[in-house]
């Protein structure tokens, strides 16, 4: 955290206190005692024995109900078939020196008084991450590292770490918006896996990147055989994909930022309009599964909708499974916008609260709708189209997935 004149650490220095993160919950901000308890939690952990293979990549993932996603997508898209998996909720260290606990004690005093606690608490947890993972690398002879993770504040500082180890560093966004957390990246090879990403690269000025790969997004081995030859949707239906964002500001997590409440609450109340005076339209809604958890979840549906008109999906009905069974999808903000795109499928972001989602330039901006009367019209236009007539007509000939593999292939080959 020494003053520098490398750009690159600068910018690791500031984002590590001040970008955002999920680590920890809201209240976190207000809790003067929190890096006393990050200390307390990390030493706490219970020391997980990772199997381990010599001369294998390592694979970083947030929680242990991904390492199955993880290695399957991984070996799906690589000549690896074997991996080594580790979980960053799960990383500790057999030892920890007196000079670590001088540094948490540093850390945790400081917590006390700086409005940054929250990201200096969180650097207590990391720096244990950052040395029980070079610590696996070096013990099996590790070269290559896959990190699954590269949303969280430290995914840069661990990057750049393990490249001055001469380790190649792979990294692995979502399908939805960079801009969310990747305007700065470090990595020998960052994984691409929709169009959209491809628009956004031109508006990063701090990108420490080798390479680009092209993959489908990382949930697409689970769906994309139900798309062979699937059905033509019902003409009249409309899906609603909430990001159950109302359940999130309840639960007290971190405002991702991008006004997405507030346009979630737009398209509710908009769609209920629209069925009022369009009574031929059925409306599926699809919650996200931290609003099925929640004891107010139907009545908070029913505060909008009543009647034949509007129905929730029942839960092994999952979303993307079955865009063939909804016309049009409107969502605020979503993977399954992205994934609903690739896929070949009508679909709007509903965009009454100005953000900076989509880039100037993009198609994207064709599918925003600021307003009711938008919504109608929209609506109304698309039911009537093909997948195929609606894609040409928005721009976005590039965005299903076929097309979207295919331009990678021919930049490769330009």
């Amino acid at each position: 955290m020494k003053p520098s004149e490398d750009i690159r650490v600068r910018m690791l220095q500031h984002r590590l206190l001040h970008d955002l993160t999920y680590r920890l919950p809201d209240r976190a901000k207000r809790d003067l005692l929190i890096g006393f308890k990050e200390w307390k939690r990390i030493v706490s952990r219970k020391k997980n024995a990772f199997q381990s293979q010599r001369n294998v990549p390592c694979v970083l993932v947030s929680t242990s109900n991904q390492i199955e996603i993880a290695e399957e997508y991984i070996s799906a898209n690589t000549n690896h078939k074997t991996l080594n998996v580790l979980v960053r909720e799960e990383l500790t260290l057999s030892d920890f020196p007196l000079k670590f606990h001088l540094f948490a004690l540093r850390i945790s005093l400081q917590c006390l008084f700086d409005s940054r606690r929250v990201n200096l608490a969180l650097i207590v947890r990391e720096v244990t991450e950052w040395t029980a993972v070079s610590d696996f690398i070096s013990l099996n002879t590790i070269s290559e590292f896959f990190d699954f993770t590269p949303f969280e504040k430290d995914s840069n500082t661990l990057a750049y770490l393990l490249i001055e180890e001469g380790i190649k560093v792979t990294k692995i966004p979502s399908p939805g918006p960079l801009a969310g957390h990747h305007t700065f990246m470090i990595a020998d090879d960052v994984v691409l896996s929709s169009a959209y990403q491809m628009e956004e690269l031109p508006h990063f000025e701090h990108w420490y990147v080798r390479e680009l790969s092209h993959w489908p997004p990382d949930q697409y081995m689970y769906y994309s055989s139900n798309y062979i030859n699937p059905p033509v949707p019902p003409r009249n239906t409309i899906g609603f994909y909430s990001h159950g964002e109302w359940v999130r500001r309840k639960s007290g997590d971190a405002d991702f930022g991008m006004g997405i409440q507030e346009n979630e609450l737009f398209l509710l109340n908009s769609l209920k309009t629209f069925l009022e005076k369009h009574s031929e339209f059925q409306l599926i809604i699809f919650p996200h599964p931290k609003e099925r958890k929640d004891k107010d979840f139907e009545s908070f549906y029913a505060s909008f909708f009543t009647g034949a008109q509007t129905t929730i999906a029942p839960e092994e009905m999952k979303s993307s499974n079955t865009f063939f069974k909804i016309n049009i999808g409107l969502m605020a903000y979503s993977t399954i916008l992205f994934e609903r795109l690739a896929m070949g499928y009508k679909t709007f972001i509903g965009k009454n609260s100005p953000t900076s989602f989509p880039v100037e330039g993009s198609p994207l901006k064709n599918l925003c709708l600021a307003n009711y009367e938008d919504l109608e019209s929209a609506l109304l236009l698309a039911h009537m189209e093909t997948e195929n007539e609606f894609f040409i007509r928005q721009g976005l000939e590039n965005y299903p997935m076929q097309q979207f593999l295919e331009q990678k292939v021919a930049e490769i080959q330009k």
